[in-house]
């Protein structure tokens, strides 16, 4: 039997505290931010909000491109 899964890594969720280790902004400009759309919308869980490692990763190469002003 083949194995048909087209996933090759697992996925790897991360919550608001280990976002904003990698990215040095408060935790409301954070909120801000997703609900302007800038930063993707998160996965809940529960009551509890996710965003995937590619999210993070993807927003953050994004922005490195650009300037800060």
């Amino acid at each position: 039997m083949s194995n048909t899964n087209q996933q090759s890594s697992p996925i790897t969720l991360m919550r608001i505290p280990q976002i904003l280790k990698v990215m040095p902004i408060s935790k409301s400009k954070f909120w801000l931010m997703v609900q302007k759309g800038e930063f993707p919308k998160p996965i809940k869980i529960g009551r509890s909000s996710f965003w995937t490692i590619d999210q993070v990763q993807g927003f953050i190469r994004e922005r490195s491109g650009q300037s800060c002003n």
